[in-house]
């Protein structure tokens, strides 16, 4: 059995361990009923989160988000332009279990410093080359066989299963998620090949995500995983760590969220000769607009922290583009489930002319902006935020109903409390 076979049955039997061992600590675990669900989206890659980086909450059961991405970023070696186009699909399986997947519907890729045309009809496929005095080999592991200035089509899928082990909400300090996912080059011909439109090899791995929920509001996730690649063509492809730390903080309202990454990529393993010079570093700032609850958009500005500046004469191309960008819009179709409502009274029987206050305890799972009324059979009241005031002054001796409703702009909870009044003790 080739090494190449035998390392693709490795990553699968890996993310089919990490899946299962992952869903008996959920089903073992707490229910997320009580969630502080966000309007979350999915990320470029279909998890849900921010730009690139990946949050530990997931899309409940029965919720789906679908996103549409456009990217553009830069990579070494050969002045390489990447523009993606991808389009994906989030999927709650289970409160704390989410599938996703994200297909690259159009991938253009430029090599400005390559050395274009050198693979006739027939001939065998080689690594790319750069366009220097050498002409010596030099290539990225998302591209290795480019070999024509520009090349567009379709390019890969990435799926993957999302599992929330730990949730703030259930005493947890902080939230945790693991996430196995599997990259699938869907086609192999020497077409794409040449264009930079796959590296032609089954790709698995996973990734750690941790986040915490901070001040006014905000989130910080940290990501930290491993890709591993097989061979293609022949060639030795790197696997690669993979790693990223992000945040989102609302503005005003909270309509708009500033959302800032860092990502980066180690390769690591056996390494053919030109390939990876440097691994990427990517700074993202932008933001997240919700113009509705079932839609957002999403722009940044990408600049690229690590490219080829003169360190490393010997591949005697010119720097690559620093900057780039990031668009994305969603569309979510999320579950509204109706806030629980306990009306928590002081005293339930006063005499006549005191008074009481009744508590409103609240919990909403969706998180959504509330309104609370209180109203009374007879007598007054008075409310100070969630609480309020009963005062039997002027009624008769009897038995009276205080009623408080909370609604959520689509569904509402109710609950009453019975308060006697009676003559004073003489």
């Amino acid at each position: 059995m080739s090494p190449c076979i035998v390392l693709k049955e490795f990553m699968l039997r890996r993310f089919l361990t990490l899946s299962t061992l992952a869903l008996s600590l959920i089903t073992s675990g707490v229910a997320q009923n009580k969630e502080k669900i966000k309007q979350l989206a999915p990320s470029a890659q279909g998890s849900t989160g921010l730009f690139n980086l990946y949050l530990a909450d997931t899309l409940r059961r029965g919720e789906v988000s679908l996103g549409l991405n456009i990217t553009h970023f830069n990579r070494e070696p050969g002045d390489l332009d990447f523009t993606l186009f991808p389009v994906s699909i989030t999927v709650g399986l289970h409160d704390r279990v989410e599938f996703f997947v994200a297909w690259e519907t159009h991938r253009r890729v430029n090599g400005n410093a390559i050395t274009v045309n050198k693979v006739g009809p027939g001939d065998p496929i080689v690594p790319a080359r750069l366009n220097n005095s050498l002409g010596s080999v030099g290539f990225f592991n998302d591209s290795p066989f480019l070999d024509v200035g520009s090349g567009q089509g379709s390019g890969e899928l990435r799926s993957g299963l999302k599992f929330n082990l730990l949730s703030e909400v259930r005493g947890n300090r902080l939230s945790l998620a693991i996430q196995p996912i599997i990259k699938f080059p869907l086609s192999q011909s020497q077409t794409r090949l040449l264009q930079g439109l796959t590296n032609g090899t089954l790709e698995a791995g996973y990734d750690f995500i941790l986040s915490k929920n901070v001040a006014h509001g905000g989130t910080i996730t940290g990501n930290y995983g491993h890709l591993f690649a097989g061979d293609s063509q022949g060639i030795r492809l790197q696997h690669r760590t993979n790693y990223g730390l992000g945040f989102e903080m609302p503005i005003g309202a909270g309509r708009v969220r500033a959302i800032g990454e860092l990502v980066g990529s180690r390769f690591f393993g056996e390494r053919t000769q030109g390939a990876n010079p440097k691994s990427p570093v990517d700074l993202y700032l932008g933001l997240r607009i919700s113009l509705a609850r079932w839609i957002s958009l999403s722009a940044a500005y990408n600049l690229n922290l690590n490219t080829i500046n003169g360190d490393l004469p010997i591949y005697d191309i010119p720097s690559t583009g620093r900057s780039g960008w990031f668009l994305q819009m969603t569309f979510q179709r999320k579950i509204n489930r109706a806030p629980s409502l306990r009306c928590q009274p002081n005293r339930v029987i006063i005499e006549e002319g005191e008074s009481t206050t009744i508590q409103a305890v609240i919990v909403d799972s969706d998180n959504s902006l509330l309104s609370l009324t209180w109203r009374a059979s007879a007598g007054r009241i008075s409310q100070q935020g969630t609480q309020i005031l009963f005062d039997s002054t002027g009624l008769q001796v009897g038995e009276y109903t205080v009623t408080a409703e909370v609604d959520d702009g689509d569904r509402t909870s109710s609950c009453s409390t019975d308060i006697t009044v009676e003559s004073p003790a003489r």
